[in-house]
């Protein structure tokens, strides 16, 4: 067992397809702070490794924290010696692989199979066969078609605790027959994760012919899910995989002692933390959730938390717009591009960037859609999370209703946009919130790193969260109404530090950053209009509320649920530039 002591140094690296982050972690006045983080470019493809991008991103943050991390020869000092050189333990988390092809075998679409599909939706795998118990009567087909799959895991997975065994039992026979069935190098890591009855079966059945997993059962109850368990285990094989088919990632993962994983499943276990948080702190039911989205280069992932329900998707790029609606997503890309453009340039940009997403946009009109793409992929995301997960209550048109705070992104395009501006204005038109959120960049996409360095050193996410290693970029008021565009809907009075109280009166369709500065505390009075929802439990519903002023300081969205835009090119981009200009300066008094 390793000793417990606390460390010194942490180096934590995340792989990503296309940039690759190291991140120092150190002590300062008795606690752990982000002292440095370094990008470069990923060593993803063929002919490249993954150590030689590490080594250059680390050359980097060397220079940047003054801090010596590497031997002489080039390799990683470990541990740190007395000169205050090298680190004390590494963390690496990763999104780069390649997704690991899947089979899922259950009972009921509304139930086993529902569990188990939003097992594998939140991890990179690939579906590429789904059974549920009517598929048993040809079982021969479906041997057939599970072994031209060529599944890497199978999961089987099905009947409430002490609940249906006969089926189960013969999912098991088919898989035992389709081991027999494939050569030895191809078989397949089998997870058990249903009716424990049958668990001693599964070890019977299929242990003698491949490597197996029992993991507590997916669905106990019909109203109950429990993933994380599968979900741990799964990371654990994803990560295997990886290595053994990503050059470099050997040698790197290695360096971790197992303190490495999956972005999505790293950043999804720290959603589960600060949720936690939340409900904990909460002194009544129905406490605000925690939202996290990051826009990847290969993936989207967007994990939640509420009340102690936990979801997370991980949604490749290729797929995460045009399964359905897809005019209807064209049209809102269009809507939100802030220059004029046609369908068929919507078309092109939105395919060229899943062919070509780290492509850097060359002029104004590609700056645009890459904008308004990425307001789409939110918009998009968080519709697929809702269809999974009910208390999400996300309405594409009327946007997310549920109460998330904070709302945490990351993601190159946000966290690297030209503006926090335009950072925020991209996040407020793809999810469209309701009521009171506060909105945080991870501008060094630290939160998976925290996610698996915390599982050896569960102080450390404390100590950093509450360093301000997140960047504050504003609390967000959403005054919902339907009154007539031009109409007062709200009027907020803003006492600021020194005593001083200023009026603000708001008017359907505008955004608006209230007089309250980067990191000063105000108290604002809300009044809203018999017709207007801020967030507070109805309609008409006003209080009073303390904030602290985020990067742009805290700004009121009533603009109007669902989003309009005038059909007309010059009035809508002239609403578009309008909303922007809004967020520069707050509203003079």
């Amino acid at each position: 067992m390793e000793n417990q002591q606390h460390f010194s140094a942490l180096l934590g690296l995340d792989i990503g397809r296309i940039q690759t982050r190291a991140s120092f972690f150190g002590i300062a006045n008795g606690k752990y702070h982000l002292k440095g983080s370094h990008i470069g470019q990923t060593g993803f493809g063929q002919g490249l490794n993954l150590v030689a991008g590490v080594g250059e991103v680390l050359t980097g943050l060397q220079e940047q924290v003054s801090h010596t991390f590497m031997k002489p020869n080039g390799g990683l000092a470990m541990p740190v010696t007395a000169e205050h050189h090298g680190v004390d333990r590494v963390g690496l988390v990763i999104s780069a692989g390649p997704r690991l092809r899947t089979a899922l075998l259950g009972l009921t679409e509304k139930g086993s199979i529902q569990a188990g599909q939003a097992l594998l939706e939140s991890l990179p795998l690939d579906a590429k066969a789904i059974f549920s118990e009517p598929d048993l009567l040809n079982e021969s087909a479906v041997i057939d078609a599970l072994v031209r799959a060529r599944p890497e895991i199978v999961i089987i997975t099905g009947g409430e605790d002490a609940g249906a065994e006969a089926p189960i039992r013969r999912w098991m026979e088919v898989v035992r027959l389709m081991c027999r069935l494939v050569p030895a190098t191809n078989q397949p890591t089998v997870l058990y994760a249903g009716n424990p009855t049958l668990e001693e079966s599964a070890r019977r059945l299929l242990e003698p012919l491949t490597s197996l997993h029992i993991l507590p059962n997916l669905r106990p109850l019909s109203d109950e899910w429990d993933l994380a368990p599968a979900q741990l285990v799964l990371d654990r094989e994803i990560i295997r995989a990886w290595r053994e088919r990503i050059p470099g990632l050997i040698e790197l993962s290695d360096l971790t002692r197992n303190l490495d994983g999956t972005v999505g499943f790293m950043l999804g276990r720290m959603v589960r933390y600060l949720s936690n948080l939340n409900s904990n702190a909460a002194s009544e039911p129905g406490s605000k959730g925690v939202l996290a989205v990051d826009v990847g280069g290969g993936n989207i992932t967007v994990s939640a938390g509420m009340d102690r329900h936990f979801g997370t998707l991980v949604i490749p790029r290729d797929k995460a717009l045009f399964a359905d609606n897809h005019e209807t997503n064209l049209n809102m890309m269009k809507q939100c591009a802030g220059l004029p453009v046609i369908s068929k340039e919507v078309r092109a940009f939105a395919a060229n960037q899943v062919i070509f997403p780290a492509r850097i946009p060359g002029d104004s009109k590609a700056f645009a859609l890459s904008q308004a793409h990425t307001s789409l992929l939110l918009h998009c995301a968080l519709d697929k999370l809702s269809k999974r997960y009910h208390w999400v209550d996300f309405d594409p048109e009327m946007g997310l209703k549920a109460s998330f705070e904070p709302v945490i992104a990351s993601g190159a395009v946000l966290t690297q946009a030209l503006t926090p501006q335009h950072a925020l204005l991209m996040l407020l038109n793809g999810l469209q919130p309701w009521g009171i959120t506060t909105f945080v960049l991870d501008k060094h996409h630290i939160l998976p790193l925290l996610g698996v360095v915390g599982v050896r050193e569960p102080i450390l996410p404390v100590h950093v969260l509450e360093s301000g290693a997140l960047e504050n970029l504003g609390t967000v008021i959403s005054a919902v109404s339907d009154v007539p565009e031009g109409e007062t809907l709200l009027t907020v009075t803003v006492k600021q530090e020194n005593g001083e109280g200023v009026e603000v009166p708001v008017t359907q369709g505008r955004l608006i950053r209230l007089p309250v500065m980067p990191g000063e505390s105000a108290v604002l009075t809300l009044d809203p209009a018999r017709r207007t929802d801020i967030g507070f439990g109805e309609p008409g519903r006003g209080g009073r509320l303390k904030v602290t002023g985020g990067t742009l300081g805290v700004i009121i969205d009533a603009r109007g649920r669902p989003l309009r835009f005038p059909s007309a090119d010059d009035q809508r981009i002239e609403r578009l530039q309008g909303w922007l200009t809004s967020l520069n300066e707050p509203i003079s008094d």
